[in-house]
């Protein structure tokens, strides 16, 4: 039985390796293209296999991915975090605060609109009778 979950492992481990190798991109393969990897963990599958895995993990980390199985990847995956040289130093140089500023600034512009609108329909309605007079002359 033992030998059978062994047996198991290492070709589930193959299997995922080679799924791996075939959804990666140049930069994960340090330059090295997909027919060595393949060809590598074939060849070796145990040495290839963890050769890959240890260097697929590695190159994920560096570029500031989390390092994601296969299954768990969506095109395109998750871009780095901006270098922290690049990142906004105060609130006026965030493009999405200030975006925030300028809705709010427009929607209090809005308000002050529709109040003074109000204020200027209900002084109309003061001037003017509730009723109709009587103009018998």
């Amino acid at each position: 039985m033992r030998p059978l979950l062994l047996g198991v492992l290492y070709v589930a481990l193959v299997v995922y390796t080679l799924v791996d190798v075939a959804q990666s991109d140049d930069e994960e393969r340090h330059g090295i293209p997909k027919a060595l990897w393949v060809g590598a963990i074939i060849l070796l599958p145990l040495i290839g296999s963890i050769a890959w895995i240890v260097l697929a993990f590695l190159a994920r980390r560096r570029k500031g991915r989390r390092a994601a199985a296969p299954w768990e990847r969506v095109s395109g995956d998750t871009a780095a975090p901006p270098p922290a040289d690049e990142v906004p130093a105060g609130p006026e140089d965030d493009p999405e605060y200030m975006w925030l500023l300028e809705q709010a600034r427009r929607r209090r512009e809005r308000e002050e609109r529709r109040r003074a609108e109000e204020r200027h329909d209900d002084s109309d309605d003061g001037s003017r009778p509730d009723r109709p007079q009587d103009s018998s002359d």
